[in-house]
């Protein structure tokens, strides 16, 4: 597939100062190197076991990555690092439970806590200590579509989940292939149906394991919006589901990339208070602002 280089989106003056502090802090790093990642594996790693057949056909594919995304009920990452070129590195901490529940958390031992972006059932938020004005940033999910929120993080929240490579193939989404790449993975092409228009979605996947490498969403005329890859998956015993230890996160719209590295993976248990971990934080100082506001207007943003 190939795809046009997409230029800077409009925003206001405050979702554009709100996006580059993102990316001070957080634009991982997408240089941060992993030594001992060799198409997916590490060194020194137990292989992982073969899933696919020699030639799959789409329905099998589809059925693999599907058993590895359905053994992970909840997953939590108390230990994880979030690199940042030019800035001391934040350590974190993550939190899934599919299908929208999704908490990243990162500070720093002097400064506390610095990032905190999630999702609960009924909306998602976004803070950062260091943005002027002190706000948090929130948007609900039904209000999501028709909201600033959309070109600030077009990821909808249910697929937040699927940067932990835990895919699902929807069935009113339209899915062709297996198209073999020369490398010896394999790609799908999705066509999924959303408010602003079709989006097509590229997934690349491990010929042998089955496992999600790489993951491009771009609209229908090419713009690509966001873009995952995972790697260094290691089997997670309890639950027999292959996880990503890191994971590479690119929205070119808002200028974000940022890559997260977990020391270990937690799944199926609960962990910490539920009340807590899935409520919107009230940060002291920081004023909720609802990007669905009609308020919250879109402009073109100043010239540097």
């Amino acid at each position: 597939m190939s795809h046009p280089t997409p230029s800077a989106p409009p925003g206001t003056t405050g979702l554009r100062a709100f996006t580059l502090l993102i990316v001070v802090a957080s634009v991982a790093a997408s240089g941060a190197s992993c030594p001992q990642v060799l198409r997916g594996y590490q060194i020194g790693v137990m292989p992982l076991p073969r899933t696919l057949p020699a030639h799959p056909t789409l329905d099998q594919i589809i059925a693999a990555v599907h058993d590895n995304t359905q053994r992970v009920r909840s997953c939590a990452a108390t230990q994880a690092v979030l690199a940042v070129p030019g800035v001391p590195r934040l350590s974190a901490r993550l939190a899934c439970e599919p299908p929208r529940r999704f908490r990243l958390q990162a500070q720093t031992s002097i400064t506390g806590p610095e990032l905190d972006i999630g999702s609960n059932d009924d909306l998602f938020w976004l803070w950062l200590r260091q943005h002027k004005p002190p706000i948090v940033a929130f948007c609900r999910h039904d209000q999501y579509a028709q909201s600033a929120a959309r070109r600030l993080l077009p990821i909808r929240a249910d697929w937040m989940p699927e940067l932990l490579g835990l895919v699902t193939f929807r069935t009113e989404d339209r899915h062709q292939g297996p198209f073999p790449l020369s490398d010896g993975r394999i790609e799908i092409r999705s066509t999924i149906s959303a408010p602003e228009g079709e989006l097509l979605k590229s997934t690349i996947i491990d010929g042998t394991t089955g496992l999600v490498n790489e993951q491009h969403l771009f609209t229908a005329a090419g713009e690509r919006l966001a873009s995952v890859r995972t790697s260094r998956y290691r089997v997670d015993p309890p639950s027999g589901a292959a996880l990503p230890h890191v994971i590479e996160v690119s929205w070119p719209a808002s200028g974000v990339d940022f890559t997260i590295e977990l020391t270990s993976i937690t799944t199926n248990t609960s962990g910490g208070d539920p009340g807590q971990l899935w409520q919107m934080p009230a940060y002291p100082g920081y004023e909720p602002v609802d990007l669905a506001d009609p308020n919250v207007v879109i402009s073109p943003p100043a010239a540097p």
